[in-house]
């Protein structure tokens, strides 16, 4: 069982918690990441995938835009979202 928290916050997603998270992965438009248990800190932006796997299931977010961060064994990734404004 992993040992990772993993929180997502987003105006359509709301707020949501996984408990005992395997690994997390994360496709950008930059970048691919794969964050396990003690993973070093780490804080960026992403535009493109986070996939967060426990052992149960994957919790999948196929069209992220926000920032996330990750230390000591928590993850938090806040999605942004597209201002509608007319």
């Amino acid at each position: 069982m992993g040992n990772i928290t993993a929180t997502v916050l987003g105006i359509k997603e709301g707020f949501r918690k996984y408990e005992q998270v395997d690994m997390i992965r994360i496709k950008s438009e930059k970048y691919t990441l794969l964050l396990m248990d003690d993973y070093m800190p780490v804080i960026g932006r992403i535009d493109g995938m986070v996939e967060i796997v426990t052992g149960e299931d994957t919790a999948s977010y196929p069209a992220v835009h926000g920032f996330f961060t990750h230390r000591k064994n928590t993850f938090e990734l806040l999605i942004k979202e597209e201002a509608d404004v007319r």
